[in-house]
């Protein structure tokens, strides 16, 4: 009979717990912490912050040619072809 060490430290168990309780308690809807954006204390602090999503962008684009070309089964990824720029 061979008997393996787990791969996982007490300490490792500790850490993925806590980190799935936090993932746990992080709103669907904006990802801040459901006891921060649910408050009613915090109404009218918050600001809407848009950003481009480089990556994102030239995704969607493909995506919304593919669709317009009524292509199926088209699986849409990004990565870089120019390193340092």
């Amino acid at each position: 009979m061979t008997v393996h060490e787990s791969e996982w430290t007490d300490e490792d168990r500790g850490l993925a717990l806590a980190w799935l309780d936090e993932q746990d308690d992080l709103c669907p809807t904006c990802g801040h912490p459901k006891t921060l954006c649910r408050d009613p204390a915090t109404a009218g602090t918050w600001e809407v912050v848009q950003e481009i999503c480089q990556p994102g962008r030239v995704a969607q684009a493909a995506a919304e040619n593919a669709a317009e070309q009524r292509r199926r089964g088209v699986v849409i990824s990004t990565r870089r072809t120019v390193i340092g720029g």
